[in-house]
């Protein structure tokens, strides 16, 4: 069964990817994958309450 998702290569093959991201998946390379992906979890967790700090444009 194929993934939806994107892998690790295809990111940083894509042109559109931030280099922020792309920088974060190279520091992270030779990491356990369980602990940055906690770790993932847990930046996502503090950006997006900072996000929810800002009002929203009406769509």
């Amino acid at each position: 069964m194929a993934s939806d998702r994107p892998t690790i290569a295809s990111v940083l093959a894509d042109p559109a990817a931030s280099f922020a991201l792309k920088a974060v998946l190279l520091a992270w390379s030779g990491r356990d994958v369980v602990d940055a992906a906690n770790d993932a979890e847990l930046l996502s967790a503090i950006l997006g309450a900072e996000a929810d700090r800002f009002p929203r444009g009406s769509s």
